[in-house]
């Protein structure tokens, strides 16, 4: 199904408030009878700034129900203009957003194929806006993800707005370091659920593991898998499977997240020490937690400081002083960083420590 809007857009201007009525009175008696079927693909444009059809692609689930709010999940699709636009990353996406009754809005680069020009993320933000219109949207449960340049993007379009989004998944993404995603974005991803997607073929120094690290310092909720064999591709095999894994363990995070009671939060503030630093390895780490929780699972991790994950341990933390097991720190002496992630809690607590 394919259909031209007419939206314009004047940055800068004052929108009267009679041109505004009749526009959404126009995109209302367009998008009534859409909405009357679920399970629509939509190819469409609208005039928008210097292009006069910018275009998107949606997709609405066979479960979409018009009378409660539906989950949206924001698509960014790659930078390649022989493959990649808005209608292919819908083709690419739909089987996984039927499956998990997710609204798919996809919105095209254009001409140069890069989806965050300033044009782009404006429209884009233009696009969800009128998608809110256009449908019953959980705005809680709004997610971003996308591959490549479109993974790049998740961070930075996604990071700069996290009042609009419950949740991000980068898949492959174009990223130097954390030269796009600077100290600003890092910061906004505090309390937020972030599964990263990589291969481990897809130059993972650069493009995951100091990322990674990042985020997990930053306050982030982080989740990531490195694929074995697979490099800089979407067509990975259990492509579905696995980013339903990720959406899954995404939105799981932001409904806790949104679950949980100011009272709850505020009551008693929340603190992290370990010690002793350094660590001698034969005694092994000690964590003293302060929480509203008596005890809470959680997930100790170390990194070398270029952000490869060393050690791994689930263990349940309790209030007070926690004596981890040694085998933790048993790491040939230097300098490493030690991620805590209270589940309950929905923090994540990272210090730089020294092993003699």
């Amino acid at each position: 199904m394919s259909l031209s809007l007419p939206i314009f857009m004047m940055e800068g201007d004052v929108v009267k408030r009679t041109i505004m009525k009749k526009i959404l009175l126009i995109i209302t008696v367009v998008f009534c009878s859409v909405q009357a079927f679920a399970q629509q693909r939509i190819d469409g444009n609208f005039a928008f700034q210097t292009d006069p059809a910018k275009k998107y692609s949606l997709y609405i689930p066979s479960s979409y129900n018009a009378g409660t709010p539906n989950k949206m999940m924001l698509g960014l699709h790659p930078f390649n203009t022989s493959r990649w636009n808005a209608e292919s990353w819908c083709d690419t996406l739909i089987n996984f957003a039927e499956a998990n009754g997710l609204i798919l809005v996809c919105p095209d680069g254009g001409v140069d194929g890069k989806v965050d020009d300033a044009i782009d993320t404006a429209f884009t933000t233009t696009l969800l806006d009128s998608a809110r219109i256009w449908y019953n949207i959980d705005t809680d449960k709004t997610y971003a993800m996308g591959f490549s340049w479109g993974g790049l993007t998740t961070y930075t379009y996604g990071l700069n707005r996290p009042s609009v989004f419950g949740g991000y998944l980068p898949i492959g993404a174009a990223i130097t370091n954390t030269n796009e995603v600077n100290a600003s974005l890092q910061s906004n991803s505090s309390g937020k659920p972030v599964y990263i997607l990589h291969g481990d073929s897809d130059a993972p120094n650069t493009r995951f593991y100091p990322v990674r690290t990042a985020l997990t310092n930053s306050g982030a909720i982080v989740n990531s898998l490195l694929q074995s064999g697979v490099g800089h591709t979407i067509d990975f095999p259990n492509r579905d499977a696995i980013l339903t894994t990720a959406y899954d363990w995404i939105d799981s995070v932001n409904c806790a997240n949104l679950s949980v009671s100011t009272k709850e939060v505020t009551a008693v503030k929340l603190e992290v020490t370990m010690f002793p630093n350094p660590i001698n390895k034969k005694e092994g780490l000690t964590i003293d937690v302060t929480s509203n929780h008596k005890e809470q699972n959680s997930e100790v991790r170390v990194f070398d400081l270029q952000g490869k994950e060393l050690k791994k341990m689930n263990l349940i933390i309790k209030r007070g002083v926690n004596n981890i097991d040694k085998e933790l720190t048993d790491l040939p002496a230097g300098s490493y960083m030690v991620s805590l992630k209270l589940n309950m809690d929905k923090r994540v607590f990272s210090e730089k420590i020294m092993i003699d």
